[in-house]
């Protein structure tokens, strides 16, 4: 009688780079455009397997994460991005245009009876919202207090 070894099983992401959701799709609750967001909360709202994640990011696929000395040390070291490169990243895909500046408009029009369109007055608003929020958020992310204070320099600049 013939004896059949069992051959590994290759269990296919739900998610793969080709199905990716739009971003206007993805939701990340309690969280604005220039919020930072830990890898699980990531892979989370997007459908997509934490190993597969890590397998696009080794291969240089994904966007790049947040400077790590900016976090406090977690179990496991996550790495942390921002909400709006996601869903910029995300629009790439899909060859369609957006910039984080608008991600972040996205994000005002919960809390504005009229759409905030000067980038300067965009800047201020996700500074003083991120300031507010303080230096630990949802999901784990919690900043030094050097890198908190260049997260919020950093909402200058985009």
């Amino acid at each position: 009688m013939l004896s059949v070894e069992p051959s590994a099983i290759m269990i296919q992401p739900k998610t793969t780079l080709r199905t990716l959701p739009a971003p206007s799709d993805v939701v990340f609750p309690g969280l604005h455009g220039w919020s930072p967001v830990s890898t699980g909360t990531l892979t989370t709202a997007i459908g997509a397997d934490p190993g597969a994640w890590n397998v696009w990011r080794n291969r240089r696929l994904t966007p790049a994460p947040m400077p790590s000395a900016w976090f406090r040390r977690a179990s496991g070291s996550p790495l942390v991005y921002q909400v709006s490169d996601i869903l910029v990243w995300l629009a790439a895909k899909r060859g369609e245009q957006l910039d984080p500046l608008t991600t972040w408009r996205h994000s005002l029009l919960t809390g504005f009876d009229q759409e905030v369109t000067d980038p300067d007055k965009v800047r201020a608003f996700a500074h003083m919202y991120a300031r507010a929020a303080g230096p630990s958020l949802p999901g784990g992310v919690a900043f030094t207090s050097a890198g908190f204070r260049d997260y919020l320099n950093s909402l200058s600049s985009v």
